[in-house]
């Protein structure tokens, strides 16, 4: 396994990430529920929350520790309590997320109100942003020190900002299958249609700029920030979405803006999301 795992460091990882998640949460929802047939109750949803988290945090360690040892272990400590960096970074952790989602929102919302974020019109606008905040920070401790603390400075060795942050959002995306397997209320879109609109449209576009953040900073705890942002906004400014269709035109909007800041962010920083750094340079950070 060691051997493998050195060969292949990002492959065994993707792989070890998907199979440890996937058998953790099938034993909550069973088999029709990881495929689709039966929806979990909302008591389950806090267990397969857990249950996914599981994959990229073990996964991740068992890899550092199979290929650097415990220097490996050292060094993700270091990036996780790494704090001393530039204040625009935190802003654009924090931000980014809930702001181009609002912003789909309202603009989506000019042709049809159901895509005015329930929140507007909750009781209980305090408890629902803790909440999201709350499983934002779960989500992207576990996840982060996975995804960013083991796969991410492995591809960077090869490959440029924007195809690292590609690759790895896509598997990412996938990874969230079996939490999305809701068919369309209205039968008009195909599940696998649905499936791709929600999970390889804008995250690939959010983990580049993720990935960008991490590369000039080196801080996994400004990218947990980064992914708690897109988790809460998520969770907070659901709209009364009822089709398929509706959630495809949702997910095309927000991934379109993402887009439009990756090339406004390549173009302020002259090239520095797609040009791939001196693999010597990667190796000593």
């Amino acid at each position: 396994m060691k051997t493998m795992i050195k060969k292949k460091p990002v492959l065994c990882y993707f792989m070890m990430t998907c199979v440890i998640s996937w058998c953790c949460l099938l034993p909550i929802i069973g088999i029709d529920g990881f495929i689709g047939k039966t929806i979990p109750s909302d008591t389950k949803m806090p267990l397969l929350f857990m249950a996914m988290c599981t994959g990229p945090i073990i996964a991740s360690l068992l890899s550092i520790y199979l290929t650097e040892g415990k220097k490996g272990l050292k060094k993700i400590v270091f990036k996780l309590v790494k704090w001393k960096i530039k204040f625009k970074f935190y802003i654009i952790a924090l931000f980014t997320a809930p702001l181009l989602i609002a912003i789909s929102h309202f603009i989506l919302s000019l042709f049809s109100p159901k895509f005015i974020p329930v929140i507007y019109s909750s009781d209980d606008k305090i408890i629902e942003i803790i909440g999201g905040i709350t499983g934002g920070l779960v989500a992207g401790f576990f996840e982060e020190l996975g995804w960013t603390g083991f796969a991410i400075p492995k591809l960077r060795l090869k490959y440029s900002i924007i195809s690292t942050g590609f690759i790895v959002g896509v598997i990412w995306g996938i990874w969230h299958f079996p939490l999305f397997m809701n068919k369309d209320p209205s039968g008009v879109v195909p599940l696998l249609v649905l499936l791709m609109a929600k999970l390889i449209t804008h995250l690939p576009a959010f983990r580049i700029l993720m990935t960008w953040v991490y590369d000039c900073t080196q801080s996994l705890l400004i990218v947990i920030l980064m992914h708690m942002s897109l988790t809460a906004s998520a969770l907070t400014l659901q709209s009364e979405i009822i089709n398929g269709l509706d959630i495809i035109i949702l997910n095309l909007v927000i991934a379109f803006l993402l887009y439009i800041i990756i090339i406004i962010v390549n173009i302020l920083t002259k090239g520095q999301i797609i040009v791939r750094k001196e693999k010597e340079k990667l190796q000593n950070t």
